[in-house]
């Protein structure tokens, strides 16, 4: 664990060293700006930092893309959706995609990268007559792939700008400054519990839930009337097959499933790995199974304890078909996954949580009521119990379950509306959260080994090596080890 003192420290370099760059090297400046919003995401010290939003703001200023821009004609079908994630079927890609599809021609846009991993996506957008834009990354500065994104941007005149990335991009923010009253700019906030950079290239942000609406609100200081609020629904694809389980299934066990990013396992007092030794200690005919990536050692000393009882997968395709080969879903903690809730609801799986001040709320419909949530261990381990030994009492809860979640219909409806500038159909129950323990819990699964790691970067190791030699040497032997698996 690392302090927030240190992080702040490294922060101010990050700063320090950003000015130094901007009147010279703005590829430079960029990379920095990138590399210190990858460190506030992983530290989660803030929601929005106003200085980088600036040095976004004067590069974009000083690449002269505004004046550019101006001889945009918008027209009315055409929406651009940018995707900086790139991947097939996490997140909230492909329900987007389908609700624009329906009535505009949608520019899709990502990383050449990604191209052979998105299938779904190109069939989603070519079978309705849009197109697939690529921005090439490989031997490109970051300036030079601002560059292809402005014309691209350029190219289309469209009326909307969708914006769905991660937290560091500096390539669409940057494009994102320079369009200001030329196109509606649309963010999808899907990391609504962290920071993220462009709180202030944005006309609206869509919000799923009142959690991350209030967050916007009170701590990135975005006002109510830019708020839209639209709960997701989990795109199942019913139609894949069941892929196995890795593993041999005897009868009479019963599976309980976890899944998602590593880190949202990590807290202070390893809490998630407690409450998964118990299970398995309570429980002698539970198999553990967990899919996601990142560190697994506690993992390993979890197979190692329970030999043959704990098994760890890559992500898979068929999550919606794992949820009905499942008895149980244990949320991930102290960060839980809204999707995997859906998914979990939407099989008939109680996603059994524990809950992290209001972290988990507001996946499900009417989820206050529904009695998944719990804020003793040893309630939520008698929760699990009854689950597994009562198969009426786990239809009954299931069935629960499956009605409160979205459904496409209603989505639909929600978003024609807002787009249509009619404001939200559903109202938003501000509040001011206290964050205060649950971002505390982003530095305990933090080391200056994963900082490291963090900011060695291929695609800003220039400036990294430059300013940050200690920390990018130690960051590139630990990749070297993790490759090697030592």
């Amino acid at each position: 664990m690392i302090s927030k003192q240190y992080v702040e420290k490294l922060i101010h370099r990050f700063k320090k060293n950003i000015k130094k760059e901007l009147p010279l090297n703005v590829c430079g400046a960029l990379e920095l700006i990138s590399n210190c919003a990858d460190v506030i995401y992983h530290s989660n010290l803030y929601y929005v930092d106003d200085e980088l939003e600036g040095y976004l703001a004067s590069i974009s200023n000083s690449l002269g893309m505004h004046q550019e821009f101006r001889c945009l004609k918008s027209s009315s079908d055409v929406v651009l959706f940018y995707d900086g994630f790139g991947h097939n079927d996490r997140g909230l890609i492909q329900i987007y995609l389908k609700e624009l599809c329906k009535n505009n021609r949608v520019i899709y846009i990502t990383f050449f990268e990604n191209s052979s991993r998105i299938p779904d996506i190109k069939k989603i957008v070519t079978n309705s007559h849009g197109k697939m834009e690529f921005i090439t990354r490989k031997g490109k500065s970051l300036l030079e792939q601002i560059e292809q994104l402005e014309s691209i941007v350029l190219k289309y005149s469209a009326k909307d700008f969708f914006f769905y990335s991660v937290p560091n991009d500096v390539v669409a923010t940057t494009v994102l400054y320079a369009l200001e009253g030329q196109v509606r700019r649309l963010q999808i906030n899907l990391t609504d519990h962290a920071f993220w950079l462009g709180a202030r290239c944005i006309d609206y942000c869509i919000e799923f839930r009142d959690y991350g609406a209030s967050v916007t609100h009170y701590y990135r200081g975005i006002e109510k009337d830019k708020i839209i609020k639209l709960p997701f629904y989990p795109d199942l694809h019913k139609e894949r097959e069941f892929l196995g389980y890795p593993f041999e299934i005897n009868e009479g066990k019963q599976i309980v499933f976890s899944g998602g990013a590593l880190y949202k396992t990590i807290d202070s007092n390893f809490t998630y790995y407690k409450i998964v030794d118990k299970i398995l200690s309570n429980n002698k005919n539970v198999i553990f199974w967990y899919a996601g990536m990142g560190d697994d050692s506690k993992l390993k000393e979890l197979s190692q304890k329970y030999v043959g009882r704990v098994y760890h997968t890559n992500e898979r395709p068929d999550l919606y078909q794992i949820m009905l080969h499942s008895t149980v879903y244990l949320s991930t903690y102290p960060v839980c996954g809204g999707l995997m809730y859906q998914f979990a609801a939407s099989a008939g799986v109680v996603p059994v949580t524990l809950k992290n001040d209001y972290m988990s709320d507001g996946f499900l419909l009417n989820q206050s009521n529904l009695g998944i949530e719990f804020e003793d261990i040893d309630i939520l381990l008698d929760e699990v119990t009854k689950l597994l030994n009562s198969d009426d009492y786990r239809k009954k809860r299931g069935y629960q379950m499956m009605c409160a979640v979205m459904n496409e219909d209603k989505f639909s409806e929600y978003f024609n509306f807002a787009m249509n500038g009619c404001g939200n159909k559903l109202e938003i129950k501000y509040k001011k959260f206290d964050t205060t323990t649950f971002r505390n819990e982003y530095l305990c699964g933090l080391n200056k080994y994963k900082l490291a790691s963090i900011l060695c970067n291929r695609n800003t190791r220039k400036t990294t090596l430059k300013y940050f030699p200690l920390l990018f040497i130690v960051g590139a032997l630990q990749k070297i080890k993790l490759r090697k698996g030592v």
